[in-house]
């Protein structure tokens, strides 16, 4: 995280931390405590000034809104900068809801451009089917591009499927057919003449683009070698997605990889627009929001890419070699180095 909010240029820090839990064996209530149980833990090291938690795997607004109003309670008084990902009127962003798989779309847009290719003559397979995969598939059919397929985790058997449909697949469609975890329902998904696959067939697909926006370490040293020829492009949606040893690779294939703490990066300068909203007590249109992630996400893939470019290497590399630096010389005109 701290590299990811360096390298988009937002003032923030970054750190991750988790609840070990299964919320799909979690009641609403018990989902509750558990959410006020933490704030209560943690009340004092957190606030809008200080340390700003943010939905992440398995969360939305509603835990984030119980989480500001055990906040609020024990500080007596109105906090909603203390917290983003909350919902609408309560202090949430418009466009937060889409802001990681847009930022990713949006990544992905200028890399096509750099390289010559047209995103309308693109086809594409993602991994996941949450939030971030969802509005990945939106924005990027919205552009013109076609995906064939998505992946999604069926809870009942305890793996994943990926539901591929050649002629494109329709997102309100397999929205319809999934649950709230995105989940997507195999029958209905068969009646509607998609084919199912097993979980890791998103990552064998003839396409041009793949994005993995799911679960960490899904392309390594054994899954690489399934990916297609005609793949030359590969957005990182979730974080880690890709070993060192699958890196190499990639590279070493031409592949043009977008970093994961680049390419989604929209979801934390969302939230940091989201905490300069609330502590200033005034709130943008979703267009205002999305054009200013826009430029932001815009200008920091230009800034790894002309690195990349110049100094020859991944833009894995490039990303880590402005993000470090920008750390550094914070840390040295502070005095700490």
């Amino acid at each position: 995280m701290t590299w990811k909010c360096a390298v988009v240029n937002i003032p923030l820090g970054g750190g991750k931390g988790g609840v070990i839990c299964d919320p799909h064996h979690l009641s609403q209530r018990e989902q509750e405590g558990l959410c006020r149980g933490w704030v209560q833990q943690v009340a004092g090291y957190i606030g809008p000034v200080q340390d700003v938690p943010a939905p992440d795997v398995m969360t939305n607004g509603q835990h984030m809104l119980w989480m500001m109003d055990e906040y609020e309670k024990i500080h007596r008084g109105h906090f909603p900068g203390m917290i983003t990902g909350k919902p609408l009127g309560m202090g949430g962003s418009e466009g937060r809801t889409e802001a990681t798989g847009y930022g990713v779309v949006y990544t992905l847009r200028e890399a096509l451009k750099r390289k010559g290719v047209d995103i309308a003559k693109t086809t594409a397979s993602f991994q996941g089917f949450g939030n971030v995969s969802q509005y990945g598939v939106e924005l990027y059919t919205k552009l013109g591009g076609r995906a064939i397929c998505v992946s999604s985790w069926d809870q009942a058997d305890q793996t994943s499927y990926t539901f591929k449909k050649t002629s494109g697949i329709n997102l309100q469609e397999l929205q319809g057919m999934a649950d709230r975890f995105g989940g997507i329902d195999k029958a209905k998904a068969k009646a509607a003449g998609y084919e199912v696959l097993p979980g890791d067939a998103w990552i064998e697909q003839d396409v041009d683009i793949l994005l993995p926006c799911a679960l960490e370490n899904q392309v390594n040293a054994t899954t690489v070698k399934k990916i297609g020829k005609r793949v030359k492009f590969m957005a990182e949606g979730a974080n880690g997605p890709t070993t060192p040893e699958a890196d190499e690779i990639l590279f070493a294939n031409g592949v043009y990889t977008i970093p994961d703490f680049l390419c989604n990066a929209g979801g934390v300068t969302c939230s940091y627009f989201e905490q300069v909203q609330c502590n200033m007590n005034y709130f943008w249109p979703k267009d205002e929001v999305l054009e200013r992630l826009d430029a932001i996400m815009t200008k920091a893939f230009h800034g790894v890419a002309d690195l990349a470019e110049t100094q020859g290497v991944p833009m894995r590399d490039a990303a880590y070699m402005i993000a470090i630096q920008r750390v550094a010389e914070a840390c040295r005109l502070r005095g700490r180095v």
